[in-house]
This record gives structure tokens, sequence and C-alpha cells, in this order.
């Protein structure tokens, strides 16, 4: 870590760039923060350095802190998150369009449909991860833009959504 204050923010809001950008290309959307230590972009063989544990979990608290993150697992231990390189509303933005569009308006989807299904193929979100789905449609429920249905698990969830 840097000394100098200011650097080190600079520095701080450069790895978050990097880091969104770089999740967004590989369609990425989960990270444990030691494993990725371990490979690009944090890790530089050639050049024998590599970003600590320590030094990943200060920049995923900023991307928390401007909500392109969430922590995952057990509240305190901050070993792995979600990364959104695109926040939850805006996905949630994109999904509605999208269900309006194509006329999905007041029909029950379950998640496979929308982020796997045929109607969604060439869509953005299409492949998107299940817990950035869900983020983004609690946004869209909280909007009173869609009404989630909860099954007995997780893969049981449908959304109906309304204009």
């Amino acid at each position: 870590m840097t000394p100098n204050e200011s650097t080190w923010k600079e520095q701080r809001r450069m790895w978050c760039d990097l880091i969104l950008s770089y999740f967004r290309h590989n369609g990425l959307s989960t990270m444990t923060l030691a494993e990725a230590v371990t490979g690009p972009p944090f890790n530089n063989r050639g050049i024998h350095r590599s970003l600590r544990v320590d030094v990943l979990r200060e920049i995923v608290e900023e991307l928390v802190r401007q909500g392109n993150a969430s922590w995952m697992g057990p509240k305190n231990t901050r070993d792995a998150c979600l990364v959104f390189w695109r926040k939850p509303e805006a996905w949630a933005t994109v999904i509605h369009q999208w269900a309006a569009d194509a006329g999905m308006l007041n029909t029950v989807l379950t998640f496979f449909e929308i982020a796997n299904g045929d109607d969604s193929v060439g869509q953005e979100f299409h492949g998107i991860d299940p817990a950035t789905l869900r983020r983004a449609l609690d946004v869209l429920q909280s909007q009173g833009k869609a009404q989630l249905f909860v099954g007995t698990s997780d893969d049981d969830i449908g959304v109906k959504f309304f204009a």
C-alpha cells in the first residue's frame, strides 16, 4: 500500500476501474480473494509482482462503498464477493425494458427463462449470474415493477413483471 493517501486513493480508483472492466470483459461475477491474487489481473508472473490479499480486500471495500460489489459468505470473513460491473439498479432497468419490449408483462417467468431462455438470447443479461439477477429483480420488486414467487428452492423462483 502507498503511504501517501492521495496517491493510494487514485491507485484504488484505477484498480476499481480495472476490476470492473476485467470482470465485464471476461463475464465474471464472483471473486474469492485468496484465489484472485494468484492470477490476472492481480498477479504478473513476468515481473514477479502480485497484489496482496489485504490490499485487494481494501479495494473491494471501495467497490462495496460504490455499490459495485457485495461481500458473500459469513458476515465478517470478507473473503469472497460478488462484483457488479453493472449495478443491480441498472440491470433492473435493462431487464424490465426487455420484458416490456418482449411482451412479457403480466407473465410469470422463471429465473432460468430470464437468464438462459431462448427469449433472452442476444440480450446483454443472457447468462447473468443468478445472484446478480436476484439483486436486480429485488430492485424491480421494491419499485413495484415485479413480484417474485419463491418455490421450495432457489431454482424454483419465478417473477412476474408489471408496467
